[in-house]
């Protein structure tokens, strides 16, 4: 099958067997929407406004302070901070109560705050593109043989794309493609969770003084960081 635009970075990824293919398109996918968001990207009046009433989650402000362009992320949050200030001008209050004795909400911005702790910009964008990765994954497990190969071949699945790529499939794939990626992904997962709890119990008996002279192995030193990775 003719390679696309769109597929050639994921078939990139499921070229790489060392842990969710979907997981590096994901790290990769964070880094850019990052160093964009310093860049090009906030220079975009639609964008730049996006990112005013989105705001960023903790972890992506960390992640872009630790970058060297600390003016643009100086100008980013000055106007960010200038929404915020600007959401804060209703005053406190619920007014009357109504007829079941529960007072009415006027309107303050206690829920707009709330929402606002929970709101990024970098993750929305996230989110939309892996949706999309994870419906093309589909559409090439469906119509390329070689890939199918690729996907069988991968060591394991995260949780959290397992479960994003199959509820993608199930919407867009007919039963038959839908049952065969269902399988290739649950078992790789099943045979992986397997051999991961085995890794852990090793490595958990290791503690035992008992097992002081007995050596792990590589895959047994590793299992909390590797537990870690496939259960994000």
């Amino acid at each position: 099958m003719p390679e696309k635009i769109f597929t050639i970075p994921i078939n990139e990824a499921f070229d790489t067997k060392d842990g969710c293919p979907l997981c590096r398109m994901r790290d990769k996918l964070e880094e850019q929407t990052l160093e964009s968001a310093l860049g090009a990207a906030m220079m975009e009046p639609a964008i730049r406004i996006e990112m005013n009433r989105e705001g960023f989650c903790n972890p992506h402000l960390l992640a872009m302070y630790r970058k060297k362009n600390k003016l643009a992320l100086g100008l980013i949050l000055e106007s960010r901070l200038d929404e915020l200030t600007g959401m804060l001008g209703e005053p406190a209050g619920r007014g009357k109560r109504g007829l079941f004795g529960k007072k009415e909400d006027k309107g303050d911005a206690t829920e707009v705050l709330a929402e606002q702790a929970k709101s990024c910009y970098a993750c929305k964008r996230i989110r939309s593109t892996e949706y999309r990765y994870c419906s093309n994954t589909a559409w090439l497990w469906e119509s390329d043989e070689a890939f199918r190969e690729k996907l069988k071949g991968q060591p394991w699945f995260c949780l959290t794309h397992a479960s994003m790529l199959l509820r993608v499939a199930k919407e867009e794939l007919k039963d038959g493609p839908y049952a065969a990626l269902y399988e290739a992904v649950a078992g790789r997962m099943r045979e992986a969770l397997t051999q991961l709890r085995q890794d852990v119990t090793a490595f958990t008996v290791s503690f035992d003084h008992r097992n002081a002279d007995k050596p792990l192995s590589e895959a047994e030193r590793t299992s909390l960081e590797r537990a870690t990775k496939m259960l994000r």
